[in-house]
C-alpha cells in the first residue's frame, strides 16, 4: 500500500511556505592591516568560507551564495522563518513566520493585501530610525532595479511601486495582483530594508539609488554589523545591539576567505577556525574521528536527481525513463556516496514540501523489471548514452560511476562526460545533455514554485526539457488558490502525472553535515542555503 503524506498545518488558515553558485569577491572598502585570526572562545567564532562576496548591494547581487548569506546576517530583514526540530536537527519551518523588525505581517480575508506593521524605535547604525518610509524606498529601489526582488515579486503580481503603500510611519501595505500560498516565503526572501536616508545622502543625479556606493559599502542593521572588511581575506561581524530578535549567540564572527577546501579542512583540524563551510562530503566524514572536531547534522531540503532529457532519444520515450528508474541502485547510492547520511525520496517533491506523496515516484531497484521494460520499449539490447557532471564534484563523480555500473546490468552503456562549470551551464542552457547530475534547494518550499521553475518549458531549472500540457494545466489551477484541501488534491494529481512521465531519476535527499570544533552548537539548516549565524553558540 502506498502511503500519502500531507502537511496541512498553516497559521490563519493560509498555506505559508534557486540554485545558486558561489561568486568571486570584488569588494573595495574598509581595508585594514592584515592579521591572522584564531578561534578565540565563547565571544568569537571564526568561520572559513570558500569565497568573498561579489558586492554589497543585494538588489543587484545574484548567483552568489556566500554574498547573499552574508547579507542575510547584515541586512535588516523584516521577517524570517521560525525554527523547528526535525529528526534530531534544527531546520526552518517554512509554513510559519517569525516577525523580527515587524510586529506582524498579516493578510486580508482574500489574501491579496498584506499589512506589515513595524516595531517602533529600532535604529540603524547611522542613528536613523527604521520606519515605513525605509520599507517603501527600499521596494521602490527594487522595482527600479528590475533584478532580484522585482523578479520574484512577479509571482505575487507585485509589479509596480504603487502596489506598496505607506499607511503611517510604521505600517506598509502590499497589494498583490493575486492571492498566493507563497506570499510569506517570497516576502521572507525579499523584505530586506536599506537605511534610505543614508543611501539618499550618497545618491547623485546620475545614480539616484546610490548603486555605486551601496556596491562597495556594507549595509548594516541586521543581526550583525560589519566592523572590518579586507577584500578577499576577511569580513568581521559584531552583534547588533539594536537587533530586535533574540540576541545572537556569539558576539563576534570572523569570516575568513579560504578558497582551498584542503586548507579549510586543515585550519579546522588545527583549531585555527571553528567552522569550515563547503567541504566535500568525503572530507567531512573523514574528519568525524579528528581530535577536537565534531559533526553537526541536520536534515536538508536539497534534492539530488538526474534529469533525463525528454527530447533526446531514447529518453523521449516515457517507457525508457521508467525502465531507467528501476535500474538505479538507490540503497547502494545512499550508503556509498552519502555514507548513510541521506534520506530516500519517492517524489519529485522534497520530503518536507507540503503535499509530498510516495506515489510521486513509485520506483525501486529491479534490474529484471528494467530489462523487461527496455525490451518492450524496443531496446532489448539496451543502448548507449552519456551523463554530464562537473569535474571535481566528488559526489557527482561517485553517483555517475554507480549509475554506470548499474545501468550496465540492464544493457545500457553509460559514458561519463566531465566538464567545467561554465560548460555545464552552457549545456543546461542549450539543453544538450542526455543525462546530468543535478542538486539544489528550492528556495520556496511549494510545488507551485518547483513546477514553475523546474517542470515548465520556460523554467530556468527545467534541465529535462520537460513539457506536459497536463502539468501546465494543474500548475495553472494552483494559482491564487489558498484552500489547503484543494491545493493538496491538485498536487496529488500532479504527482500521479509525474509518476507516469518520470522526467527525473530521484536519487536522495542528503543531510547537511557541518564540521566544527568542540563546543560549537546551534546550527540551523536553512531552506534557502543562506546561513543564519545568529543561532550559533560556543
Amino acid at each position: 500500500m502506498t502511503e500519502t503524506r500531507h502537511d496541512t498545518s498553516a497559521p490563519g488558515g493560509l498555506n505559508r511556505r534557486t540554485f545558486l553558485q558561489l561568486g568571486a569577491g570584488v569588494g573595495l572598502v574598509l581595508t585594514l592591516p592584515a592579521g591572522r585570526a584564531f578561534a578565540q572562545g565563547a565571544d568569537t567564532l571564526t568561520v572559513a568560507i570558500p569565497a568573498d562576496l561579489g558586492g554589497w548591494d543585494q538588489d543587484f547581487l545574484a548567483f552568489d551564495t556566500i554574498g547573499l548569506a552574508v547579507m542575510k546576517n547584515t541586512y535588516p530583514y523584516m521577517i524570517d522563518y521560525p525554527v523547528m526540530d526535525l529528526e534530531g536537527g534544527q531546520v526552518f519551518e517554512t509554513e510559519g513566520v517569525l516577525p523580527l523588525y515587524a510586529e506582524s505581517f498579516e493578510p486580508n480575508e482574500d489574501g491579496t493585501v498584506w499589512t506589515l506593521k513595524l516595531k517602533q524605535g529600532i535604529k540603524f547604525p547611522s542613528g536613523n530610525e527604521l520606519t515605513a518610509a525605509d520599507v517603501k524606498w527600499s521596494k521602490d529601489r527594487a522595482f527600479a532595479a528590475q533584478a532580484n526582488v522585482a523578479g520574484i515579486y512577479r509571482i505575487l503580481g507585485l509589479t509596480e511601486p504603487d502596489q506598496v503603500k505607506v499607511v503611517d510611519d510604521y505600517t506598509v501595505e502590499f497589494t498583490q495582483g493575486t492571492a498566493s500560498a507563497m506570499s510569506t516565503q517570497i516576502q521572507i526572501i525579499s523584505l530586506y530594508v536599506y537605511d534610505s536616508e543614508l543611501l539618499k545622502s550618497h545618491a547623485t543625479d546620475e545614480d539616484p539609488w546610490a548603486k555605486e556606493w551601496a556596491n562597495v559599502n556594507p549595509i548594516d542593521g541586521g543581526a550583525y554589523n560589519v566592523t572590518e572588511y579586507r577584500p578577499g581575506e576577511e569580513i568581521v561581524l559584531e552583534a547588533n545591539p539594536e537587533f530586535p530578535g533574540e540576541a545572537p549567540g556569539v558576539k563576534n564572527i570572523r569570516l575568513q576567505v579560504i578558497p582551498s577546501a584542503a586548507n579549510r579542512r586543515l585550519l579546522l583540524q588545527n583549531g585555527d577556525v571553528d567552522v569550515a563551510l563547503a567541504l566535500p562530503l568525503r572530507d567531512v566524514m573523514d574528519m568525524s574521528e579528528a581530535e577536537g572536531v565534531k559533526l553537526l547534522s541536520a536534515p536538508n531540503n536539497q534534492l539530488v536527481f538526474v534529469p533525463m532529457n525528454t527530447t533526446i532519444a531514447p529518453f523521449d520515450n516515457p517507457a525508457v525513463r521508467k525502465a531507467m528508474a528501476k535500474a538505479v541502485p538507490y540503497d547502494a547510492l545512499i550508503k556509498s556516496v552519502y555514507f548513510d547520511e541521506a534520506r530516500r525520496v519517492k517524489s519529485v517533491l522534497p520530503l518536507e514540501m507540503p503535499g509530498y506523496s510516495e506515489a510521486g515516484y513509485p520506483f525501486d531497484t529491479d534490474f529484471e523489471a528494467a530489462k523487461s521494460e527496455l525490451a518492450e520499449a524496443g531496446f532489448p539490447d539496451g543502448f548507449e548514452t552519456s551523463i554530464v557532471i562537473v569535474s571535481g564534484d566528488t559526489e557527482a563523480e561517485r553517483i555517475a560511476v554507480l549509475l554506470q555500473n548499474a545501468f550496465g546490468q540492464v544493457g545500457v552503456k553509460l559514458n561519463i562526460e566531465n566538464v567545467d562549470p561554465a560548460t555545464m551551464q552552457t549545456r543546461r542552457q542549450e539543453k544538450s545533455a542526455p543525462l546530468q547530475v543535478a542538486a539544489g534547494q528550492f528556495w520556496v518550499n511549494d510545488f507551485e514554485y518547483l513546477g514553475a521553475t523546474a517542470l515548465s518549458p520556460t523554467g530556468f531549472l527545467n534541465y529535462a526539457n520537460y513539457n506536459s500540457e497536463k502539468i501546465a494545466e494543474l500548475l495553472g489551477s494552483l494559482a491564487g488558490v489558498l484552500d489547503e484541501e484543494t491545493r493538496m488534491g491538485i498536487i496529488d494529481e500532479a504527482q500521479s502525472v509525474l509518476a507516469e512521465d518520470v522526467p527525473w531519476l530521484v536519487l536522495a535527499q542528503p543531510n547537511f553535515m557541518l564540521p566544527v570544533t568542540e563546543g560549537v552548537e546551534g546550527w540551523v539548516q536553512p531552506v534557502d542555503g543562506l546561513f543564519r549565524l545568529r543561532y550559533l553558540t560556543a
